[in-house]
């Protein structure tokens, strides 16, 4: 059995793949320093999968999850099981990062602790302002083929806010509040550990390395001197700006209204996306509306002072996660969104010539 876990929750979007992927390339290292970090024992070499964790509570959790079926809780039974193994059996410190966790209700997070078994568990919360992650969140909506317009995604996340917290802790569908409310996140899993063993770690931002040497120094691994420090082969997250976003929106639309394959919606996406990315001048990026920066103001806020009242020990600065509407891109202009457009259109022409007539069709 472990003796110590560290549970790392999430949230989503504040640096958890980016420090999943520094884990995961760093397995045998923190193993010297008496630290697992568990990969599946057949993992292809050089894989970039690092959500290996979250995938594995999909089978301890099943449809606590909105989004997992069946099919798929059962298709990671296997993983799972390794996973548990390997931590049930590891004598140090073993680490398990899932963002996924951030959203579940209080019993099945009790599950998650109870089911790894550690003789000491230990909460760490990775955080960003709602400034970002709003945006950021939206945005993955519109990448994974969603598209209905960020306005509306907001008015449906006011919506929600205002129904109250008890709510919002129990609803199956209302997850995203239960994990960017920080306060309540931290209280959640507080009430299961204790506030001293739940610690919230403020992502500073670029660069990038600053949240691996906090989240080191939160874990408290000792000596981490021969971890390697981050370098240009660390991948992080790269998004799409605001035209860019509003360009796959309408595509996603129009894919749909056309009733093309998900599977070939979804490459051709992707291969769009990564036109996106070589382009130099690639417009603002995407910010909070104006019409719904007074919200975002006070959900921040609340949701500080609430963080700071838990008292859940804190690594960074709360002041980072504040709101700051004088920070906020312009918007994007109707030449921006032609010039993305026009991106788009390109990048899938050279894709596939036989794309053509079927694009003619959802454009």
């Amino acid at each position: 059995m472990a003796e110590r876990l560290v549970l790392h929750i999430g949230v989503q979007k504040s640096g958890t793949t980016y420090l999943q992927q520094m884990m995961q390339d760093r397995t045998e290292e923190l193993a010297a320093i008496g630290a697992l970090y568990p990969v599946p024992p057949r993992r292809r070499a050089g894989a970039t999968r690092v959500n290996y964790h979250e995938t594995a509570t999909y089978a301890l959790l099943g449809d606590e999850y909105s989004w997992v079926t069946e099919e798929r809780a059962a298709k990671e039974r296997t993983w799972w099981e390794n996973l548990h193994k390997q931590v049930r059996s590891w004598e140090g410190t073993a680490i398990v990062s899932a963002e996924a966790l951030s959203v579940v209700r209080t019993e099945a997070a009790r599950k998650t602790i109870d089911a790894l078994g550690a003789s000491d568990t230990r909460v760490f919360i990775t955080a960003r302002g709602l400034g970002k992650l709003l945006p950021s969140v939206w945005q993955q909506h519109i990448r994974n083929g969603k598209s209905s317009s960020f306005h509306s995604y907001l008015r449906q996340l006011a919506r929600q806010r205002e129904s109250g917290w008890d709510p919002l802790e129990e609803d199956h569908n209302t997850h995203l509040w239960r994990a960017f409310a920080l306060g309540r996140l931290a209280r959640r899993w507080a009430s299961i550990v204790g506030p001293d063993k739940v610690t919230l770690i403020s992502n500073p931002g670029s660069p990038a390395d600053r949240l691996w040497h906090r989240f080191l120094e939160a874990i408290e691994l000792g000596d981490a001197s021969g971890v390697p420090a981050p370098d240009d082969t660390t991948t992080v997250h790269s998004g799409v700006t605001a035209p860019e976003a509003e360009v796959l929106r309408t595509l996603n639309s129009n894919l749909s209204g056309a009733e093309w394959p998900a599977d070939d919606a979804r490459r051709l996406r992707t291969r769009i996306i990564e036109g996106f990315a070589q382009r130099s001048q690639r417009g603002p990026r995407l910010g909070i509306p104006a019409r719904f920066r007074e919200s975002v103001d006070s959900w921040s806020r609340t949701d500080i002072e609430d963080l700071r009242e838990s008292g859940v020990r804190v690594v960074g600065d709360l002041d980072e996660l504040l709101y700051s509407a004088g920070a906020e891109p312009p918007e994007p202009t109707v030449s921006d969104v032609a010039e993305a457009a026009g991106s788009a259109a390109a990048t899938a022409a050279a894709w596939s010539p036989s794309l053509k007539s079927s694009l003619s069709k959802a454009v």
